[in-house]
């Protein structure tokens, strides 16, 4: 795995895609205008870059396969807007629905192999002879029907698009069907680049695909090759279901059959292939569901050096809005990385189909920007590592526009969030099982059920505001030295309990005993864990429960509904198994059960936490944790069940209240969407950055050391919890927190940094309406080091506010009225 980097202060790399739409014209200077436009509207994005690179997505990877040599041959391109090869989607029943594959303009240019060559040539030179960039090209591989009509894969060659597994063939749908990396090909006698008197029968799939690009990448003048959803790790990258589990059963596969034919592709292919760089974009979902699903072998592709990055971001969100499952991919990828980086991925526009997120599904909101790069990995020095790669899916439309004014919006949304990069963890920091999830699956394929719900449970958390955006791997956590652990002790450890097992265990049970904050979810099972909580297990439960003892607060409704959340329906075998957690010493002072469930007289825990006086401050909870999916048929997503039962994934959120944070949110009623919520630690700052799919919902906040005064907004202090509406997207900082008896208004805001009797700051926050409170300040950790913290009641009082400070914080007693914070 990866070594500490330190942080990225500059990106490694800006990636723009784009599709060929734009280039109208095929005579060279038109060609070059296309090019330096397209970098031109780029350049204040790629200046933060040490380099540069143009995916090209030429067609749907068939011009690759069938690549002849001869760079006067056309070949097919993506000039459609439309599903290509309609008889692939049963949503498409008559040949007028208009949904079907049109050229995208009345006259589109014929592209030869040469064209092609000449493009990608042309990125390279006007990128360093007009802009001084140093401008990489990237081929793409497809293996889906809808982007560009094929006759190699479904005229000529069918087979290969059929998945053989366990003496059968495989499939959740008899229309949509991908290319299957370890299928075998049928023999022709068609002239290719790397087989001219055709194809031998039997040629495995890798090793064709790998030997025509050996040829057809130099020969182009590209420099890599993007293998685009979900090719080459999954048949079903676009369902949560898979070869391992149909939405009813689980396991289907033998983990060393699926795991082997996945591999066996990229031996086939990185053999006859060596000398190029593979990047893939991996499927709609998270490490932990692909496994659970379809077996795939991360950890070797990592292992055997196949790949240097992880796959980016999931570009789903924007169109099923599901960004915890975004979120919950990205945490899950990211956690343990094979090389230096990992990257970003935007998706502002889209040249093959209708939509153009930034306009029409994202309406120009950035909130897919500001919540994936509040993610953040935790390195082996205990440094917080942002991507080293922005890349831009895609620069431009489905009529070939470069539309420079979108591209004007996006950019300072881009370039404020990398600047602001986390540099801390933030809440909670979710200790990923990378490795072991990966063994554990290789060791039983039962234990799929485990991994599945392992990953599932976290997605449906972020959906129910959450406040997860830090992760760390466990090889990473476990090759810590002390110093470096010592930077997770602001952070709560997000463990699930399933994997913890003997020497596993006994570090999370030390980490609480020497004041570590820990909080599992999941089945607990390891004798050192069931002590550490004061439980103890007996018959498994499953099907329907009482929600009995409540101890929470919880979201606040407008619309109270009838049956609040009242029933829990847990299915066993996507929930970690049945209910069997008991609380075992029932006078424990010091377990506080903060949720039970009740069935046919049984109960069973479902939330404590526990904290012991000898533990110095360290404290565990616990969320034993179920997912609220019915079976059902072939679908992209779960179904989720009556909205009557409660998605225990929001008690999650609540058990934050155990560690000192109340983090409430207040809807209509009970239907209305949570919104999404993060907090990223920048510069010893606290961001609040979030999303409101519903824009009614409003938030409800407190902390350790008070309410939350964030800048550029008013509040209550002086009452339980801290209001704040706040915007659709969110992105606010915060560096004062208020704790006062007396209720009333409080403010603060950015004011004009100037000269005091002490210092010229850089910036001056005023904070307002105090009524005798204790606050606690974070200027940033330079300032406080270097005495350039200034506090006032106005900028020329010569008497200064008197402050203590206490590690990276500032405190100061009993304030009224207003302040002046200048650094």
């Amino acid at each position: 795995m990866s070594k500490s980097r330190g942080i990225q202060r500059k990106l490694n790399r800006v990636t723009l895609e784009m599709s060929l739409k734009p280039f109208t014209n095929l005579e060279q200077p038109a060609i070059d205008k296309v090019c330096a436009e397209a970098i031109r509207q780029w350049l204040p994005l790629i200046g933060m870059a040490d380099k540069a690179s143009m995916l090209l997505w030429v067609a749907d990877g068939s011009e690759i396969l069938t690549w002849d040599g001869n760079e006067e041959t056309e070949f097919e391109w993506a000039k459609y807007i439309g599903f290509a090869n309609e008889h692939c989607f049963s949503h498409i029943q008559d040949q007028d629905d208009p949904r079907i594959a049109r050229p995208y303009r009345s006259n589109p240019v014929r592209m030869t192999y040469g064209d092609l060559g000449r493009i990608v040539s042309s990125f390279k030179r006007v990128a360093a002879e007009q802009f001084g960039v140093s401008m990489e090209v990237g081929a793409t591989f497809d293996a889906g029907p809808e982007f560009a009509y094929s006759d190699f894969k479904y005229r000529d060659h069918p087979e290969i698009n059929r998945a053989e597994l366990g003496g059968q063939y495989i499939s959740l749908k008899a229309d949509y069907t991908v290319v299957c990396t370890w299928s075998n090909l049928h023999a022709d006698d068609a002239m290719y680049a790397a087989y001219p008197d055709g194809i031998p029968e039997g040629t495995p799939f890798g090793e064709f695909l790998g030997r025509q690009c050996d040829s057809f990448l130099p020969a182009m003048g590209f420099d890599y090759i993007w293998f685009s959803n979900g090719f080459a790790v999954s048949y079903f990258p676009w369902t949560y279901l898979g070869a391992n589990y149909n939405g009813s059963y689980m396991p289907l596969a033998e983990y060393s059959e699926l795991s082997t034919k996945v591999m066996s592709f990229w031996d086939h292919f990185k053999r006859e292939c060596p000398k190029y760089r593979t990047e893939i974009r991996g499927t709609n979902f998270g490490t932990g569901m692909d496994l659970a699903k379809d077996y795939i072998p991360m950890l070797a592709l990592y292992e055997k050096g196949y790949i240097e990055l992880p796959p980016p971001n999931s570009p789903w969100g924007a169109l099923n809005y599901d960004f915890g499952l975004e979120m919950t991919g990205y945490l899950s990828r990211i956690a343990e990385i094979p090389g230096d980086t990992y990257p970003f991925r935007f998706y502002p526009n889209d040249p093959w189909f209708w939509q153009n997120p930034w306009r029409d599904l994202y309406d120009r909101e950035p909130h897919d920007i500001y919540c994936p790069l509040a993610a953040a990995r935790v390195n082996d020095e205990g440094e917080l590592e942002g991507p080293g790669i922005v890349e831009i899916l895609t620069i431009d439309t489905e009529k070939g526009e470069l539309n420079e004014g979108d591209t004007m919006e996006i950019i300072p949304h881009l370039r404020r969030a990398l600047r602001q990069a986390p540099d801390q963890p933030g809440l909670l920091t979710w200790v990923y099982p990378f490795r072991e999830l990966h063994d554990a699956v290789a060791a039983s394929s039962s234990h799929s059920e485990s991994v599945f719900f392992h990953d599932w449970f976290i997605r449906n958390a972020i959906n129910e505001g959450l406040p997860l955006n830090t992760v760390i791997g466990t090889d990473t956590l476990f090759g810590m030295n002390d110093d470096a652990a010592g930077k997770l002790k602001d952070t709560i450890l997000l463990v699930s309990a399933f994997w913890l097992t003997g020497d596993n265990a006994a570090y999370f049970a030390d980490y609480v005993r020497s004041g570590g904050r820990l909080l599992l979810y999941g089945a607990v099972q390891d004798p050192i864990l069931l002590d550490l909580l004061n439980l103890k297990l007996s018959e498994a439960l499953e099907g329907e429960f009482e929600v009995g003892d409540f101890g929470l607060q919880e979201d606040g409704l407008s619309v109270p509904h009838p049956f609040r959340s009242r029933k829990l329906c847990h299915q066993a075998q996507i929930g970690g198994g049945g209910f069997r957690e008991q609380i075992k010493d029932a006078n424990d002072a010091f377990t506080t059960s903060a949720m039970n469930l009740v069935q046919d007289g049984e109960v069973r825990v479902y939330a404590l936490s526990r904290q012991l006086p000898s533990w110095s401050g360290g404290c565990v909870g616990w969320v034993r944790g179920s997912l609220p999916f019915e079976n059902s048929g072939i679908t992209h997503l779960p179904v989720r069940q009556e909205t009557s039962l409660l998605d225990g994934s929001i008690v999650l959120r609540y058990m934050l209240q155990h560690f000192g944070y109340t983090v409430l949110q207040d809807r209509y009623e009970q239907t209305s969407t949570p919104a999404l919520m993060f907090v990223k630690r920048h510069d010893n700052a606290f961001i609040y950055t979030g999303c409101k799919k519903d824009s009614s919902v409003t938030f409800r906040f407190r902390t350790l050391e008070g309410v939350p005064v964030m800048i550029g907004q008013a509040t209550t202090a002086g009452v339980a919890e801290a209001a704040y509406a706040l915007d659709r997207t969110f992105h606010n900082e915060c560096r004062v927190f208020a704790d006062q008896k007396e209720p009333g208004q409080v403010w603060c805001r950015e004011n004009s940094p100037v000269s005091t009797m002490k210092l010229d700051p850089e910036r001056t926050i005023t904070v307002g309406g105090l009524k005798g409170a204790s606050l606690t300040i974070y200027p940033p950790l330079r300032a406080i080091e270097e005495g350039r913290v200034d506090i006032r009641r106005s900028y020329a009082a010569r008497e200064e506010v008197p402050w203590t400070r206490q590690e990276n914080r500032i405190l100061l007693n009993e304030v009224s009225g207003t302040i002046n914070i200048s650094w």
